[in-house]
């Protein structure tokens, strides 16, 4: 797996003090977990932090969950959870509880992931090779970690392991790979803003 995109730095260090809210650490956590690299410069973020630590007085640990937390995630996943037997599936998935399969579009199915406490919504997405979705905005973050497939949008093409990490700035308009289709984890915050005229006649069908 060549993984092209990675997390920025500041997102990278926050992740690594634990200072992200838990549904965008965990999309951030399946990236890292399938990319040598991002995990190589979150070790050297660690170290650094570690080491001002060591030189400051002792302060009230950041509220956020740590990426060492949820790696080791010990508690049992809630009754709603379903096995994860699929393959390819990050292993930092496996305690955490996932709703079923259902369609929201032609070739399009989402399933909830619950992620107890967290504010951001997540959600896994699965569309059909050479689907496009609408073109749209939105009013927070929306980070995605491509699991199979692939996608390509304004900002490059997104496959296997690659994080995409959009915010209010970006508009896009997402179109999925024709021969692999997508297969992806999403953590969003904020809400979606379809585009466009056709856009806003499906507006009132958002649910997101």
């Amino acid at each position: 797996m060549s993984v092209v995109h990675h997390p920025s730095d500041e997102t990278l260090a926050a992740f690594a003090a634990g200072q992200l809210d838990e549904g965008l650490a965990l999309v951030l956590a399946c990236h890292v977990e399938t990319d040598r690299e991002s995990r190589r410069r979150l070790r050297e973020l660690q170290a650094v932090q570690g080491a001002l630590l060591d030189a400051v007085e002792p302060v009230a640990m950041a509220s956020g969950p740590s990426p060492a937390a949820i790696a080791a995630r010990a508690e049992p996943a809630s009754s709603s959870a379903i096995p994860m037997t699929e393959t390819g599936m990050p292993k930092v998935l496996h305690t955490y509880g996932l709703g079923p399969w259902r369609p929201v579009g032609i070739r399009i199915a989402m399933r909830r992931v619950d992620v107890p406490g967290a504010d951001a919504r997540v959600f896994m997405l699965r569309a059909g090779p050479g689907v496009s979705l609408p073109h749209h905005k939105h009013t927070g973050f929306e980070w995605t970690t491509i699991l199979a497939g692939a996608y390509e949008h304004e900002y490059g093409r997104y496959a296997a392991g690659d994080f995409d990490e959009a915010d209010a700035e970006h508009d896009h308009t997402p179109r999925v790979d024709p021969v692999e289709g997508c297969t992806c984890i999403v953590a969003m915050t904020g809400s979606v803003q379809l585009q466009g005229w056709f856009g806003r006649l499906l507006q009132p069908l958002v649910r997101f």
